[in-house]
């Protein structure tokens, strides 16, 4: 393939999606503060960059993959001063504002403007198992396709741009919201006394199972909180999820609840941990931890 993709956020989900991107057989231009951390990834058709400007030289393609609206934004920015076209596809969970302002001034100077917010776990973007939620035009989603299929499961065309956002923001609403339910079971079990594990054999093999329940309580149990998406990123998505709610005259009272426990998690230094950290804040909560 004579095409060139430029990857900026080469971090936990990064780094996967950058493996499975090799296999389009494109140029690869990677982008890291640190280029060390990433030195491993470089070969024949990856290069490695230190300066975003750089990176995306010449790039048919342009992958954002950052976490932060202002870290997304002032990316975008670098990107946009540069005299050429290309597609940017946004592969974080970015704000519907900031969206909207980044589709507005990519048509304004001739660039292509694709919201691709994904979902799945370190695991998933090392075995190219991404689910992707996508906004953009028919004639887009149909050019872009190839990088997709490349990291993902399943690609699910939302819409026009900015649907793709929404759905993720809405996605993450209801497993944020799923996983307390889970936590607060598992904390009520715990005070009566009950064997966890059966507790969790008992869910799986009823009703009350999900993907979560499949993958996030054995975490639990295992008392494994090592990062798969980050406390600090949940507890982004559900202030976008209030933020939209409150706009659109929506009442998410069980999120509004919700939202003090994840406050409570971020004043107890968990931001950088898996969200399902904030086990330890609902322990804390009924005098177990």
């Amino acid at each position: 393939m004579n095409k060139t993709i430029a990857f900026i956020g080469v971090g936990i989900m990064g780094r996967g999606l950058v493996k499975n991107l090799k296999k389009t057989g494109a140029n690869l231009k990677i982008f890291a503060r640190n280029t060390s951390k990433i030195q491993d990834l470089q070969d024949e058709k990856t290069s490695i960059y230190s300066e975003i400007k750089e990176t995306v030289q010449n790039a048919d393609y342009i992958i954002l993959c950052l976490t932060e609206d202002n870290i997304v934004e002032k990316a975008f920015m670098e990107i946009m001063s540069e005299p050429y076209h290309a597609t940017i596809l946004d592969f974080g969970t970015s704000s519907p504002g900031l969206t909207e302002k980044m589709h507005t001034e990519s048509l304004k100077r001739g660039f292509r403007f694709i919201d691709s917010p994904m979902t799945g776990s370190k695991i998933a973007a090392d075995k190219g198992e991404i689910l992707f939620m996508v906004g953009a035009s028919a004639e887009d989603f149909q050019n872009c396709n190839f990088i997709w299929e490349a990291c993902g499961k399943k690609i699910i065309h939302c819409g026009d741009v900015g649907n793709g956002q929404l759905m993720k923001i809405t996605l993450n609403m209801m497993q944020a919201g799923l996983a307390q339910v889970y936590m607060e079971g598992l904390v009520l079990g715990k005070k009566l006394g009950l064997d966890l594990d059966v507790l969790h054999e008992i869910v799986t093999n009823s009703a009350a199972r999900s993907g979560i329940s499949d993958f996030k309580v054995a975490c639990i149990l295992n008392k494994d909180y090592s990062t798969n998406f980050s406390l600090k990123n949940m507890n982004k998505d559900l202030n976008h999820s209030l933020r939209i709610a409150m706009s659109h005259n929506v009442s998410l009272p069980l999120i509004h609840s919700l939202k003090s426990i994840y406050d409570a998690g971020m004043s107890q230094n968990l931001a950088e941990e898996d969200f399902i950290s904030l086990f330890k804040v609902n322990e804390k909560m009924n005098g177990l931890g």
